[in-house]
């Protein structure tokens, strides 16, 4: 299996964090700012252009507004349906109380919302226009196991060669590379800049070995494009 994680571009609350270094007054669902935009608009160009070492066959999105802006014109540039999967990001949907720090689940964009940000979005027939977040505010100790979820069910999907693409987001990816590699416990964070790209593939010489090919990879963006 190959797999390539991307992570979305800068979004309102990234920029918020860079400016502030609070999350007060973030939104529990931020779309991209302009320069996030443009750095998907430049992945989704070099992409296209073949800068990866593989041909995307599946492209996967979070139905966060951020990863759906992001995916839209890497699906546009390749043609392909955009299916959902849940690789949101960790925690979920939700608002959280300033003074408290208590969290309560946040509904997310609708059907119709979903489908202006990208017409190709393959959506489940029961989101409608109440949003599509339906659930409790995800906990820490469940990361891992969605994680889990997630990598069992692109490989039953999937044929063993192909390329599956997940957009997705930086803590979550934290997850998605320490299942896929077999990291049980880690201290530290990997770095994932905005639209960054993250290349994991097992092989067939090597087949209790998977590799991490490429970690937080902008080819597309010159150093004064990445944010963090």
């Amino acid at each position: 299996m190959r797999l390539v994680l991307i992570r979305h571009g800068q979004s309102g609350n990234n920029l918020l964090w860079e400016h502030s270094g609070s999350e007060v007054g973030r939104h529990p669902d931020t779309p991209l700012t302009a320069r996030g935009h443009e750095q998907a608009s430049r992945l989704a160009v070099a992409i296209r252009a073949g800068v990866l070492p593989w041909r995307i066959d599946v492209l996967y999105t979070s139905l966060m507004t951020r990863a759906v802006q992001t995916a839209a014109p890497l699906a546009e540039a390749l043609d392909l349906p955009l299916h959902t999967l849940d690789i949101f990001e960790s925690g979920g949907l939700f608002e959280e109380d300033p003074d408290t720090g208590e969290r309560t689940a946040y509904p997310g964009a609708n059907r119709s919302g979903l489908l202006a940000l990208s017409p190709r979005l393959d959506l489940a027939d029961d989101i409608g226009e109440h949003g599509w977040w339906r659930r409790d505010v995800e906990r820490d100790d469940e990361h891992l196991a969605r994680a889990q979820r997630v990598l069992r069910e692109v490989t039953t999907r999937h044929p063993d060669d192909a390329v599956i693409a997940l957009v997705t987001h930086g803590h979550f990816t934290q997850y998605l590379v320490r299942v896929f590699l077999g990291i049980e416990a880690i201290r530290g964070w990997i770095a994932i800049d905005n639209t960054a790209v993250t290349l994991m593939e097992t092989r067939t010489d090597y087949p209790d070995s998977p590799l991490a090919v490429r970690i937080n990879w902008t080819p597309h963006l010159s150093e004064d494009e990445r944010t963090t």
